[in-house]
């Protein structure tokens, strides 16, 4: 009897023993694929900034929480040069999922004066599951206009101001603009900070001003070249104190 209970001790021992450490089967690859990813193309004074939405959720519904690389394709085409073939170029990123969010920024600052750029991103999350290409967006770039000229403010009445400026002609190298420009005003108080966009004009009236209040302003011209907005530097600050 002692032997018997012996025996099957040891055969239950085995079998706990296999049993341990037994994973649940891996998910089908058509569920583990990643939901769809999207991005926007932002221009900076510097830069094409690719604002990559990430998927959070699996086709299958299942939290995601691995991604092994983004891929960028990336395609350029001089705009002066047609009869030169555009050139493909792809970059791979490891990002860093944070739960706090899922958005990833990518700055590509090889960019070129008078270019057309065109961007279309998947994501791999392991060996053959991944998402597939996005549509292609297209944007362009242009060297980003200069500061406006001859940046005033002017004393209207105790609660308005008069601020006026000039069209910049040229790029920051001194190159000549291609395309509209419009401005962006910025208003800056302790309290808060306003933005203006300013089309057709190179005047502004603000008329909500406070005394007891020190406020400054900046401004900046944006070139719209081709359906791409490319901002350029701001100008300095020029305040004034309302008593």
């Amino acid at each position: 009897m002692k032997k018997f209970v012996k025996i099957c001790s040891i055969i239950l021992f085995i079998f706990v023993l296999l049993s341990c450490g037994k994973k649940t089967p891996p998910l089908p690859i058509e569920k583990s694929i990643p939901e769809n990813v999207s991005f926007k193309i932002i221009p900076t004074e510097a830069s094409l900034d690719l604002l990559i939405i990430l998927p959070t959720k699996t086709k299958g519904g299942y939290a995601l929480t691995k991604i092994k690389k983004i891929i960028i394709e990336k395609k350029e085409k001089s705009l002066d040069i047609p009869y030169v073939k555009e050139k493909k170029k792809i970059i791979k990123i490891s990002p860093k999922i944070h739960s706090a969010g899922n958005i990833y920024i990518y700055s590509d600052y090889k960019v070129k004066h008078r270019y057309q750029y065109k961007y279309r991103i998947k994501v791999i999350k392991d060996f053959l599951v991944k998402t597939p290409f996005t549509q292609e967006k297209i944007a362009y770039w242009h060297n980003p206009p200069d500061i406006p000229l001859n940046f005033k403010i002017s004393f209207l009445k105790p609660d308005a101001v008069y601020i006026t400026w000039e069209k910049p002609s040229r790029d920051i190298f001194s190159l000549y603009l291609e395309g509209k420009v419009f401005y962006r005003l910025k208003k800056i108080t302790s309290e808060d900070v306003k933005i203006w966009e300013i089309k057709d004009k190179t005047e502004f009236f603000d008329n909500k001003i406070k005394p007891f209040k020190k406020i400054c302003y900046r401004i900046r011209a944006v070139l719209d070249f081709r359906g791409t907005l490319i901002p350029g530097p701001e100008s300095p600050e020029k305040c004034i104190e309302i008593k």
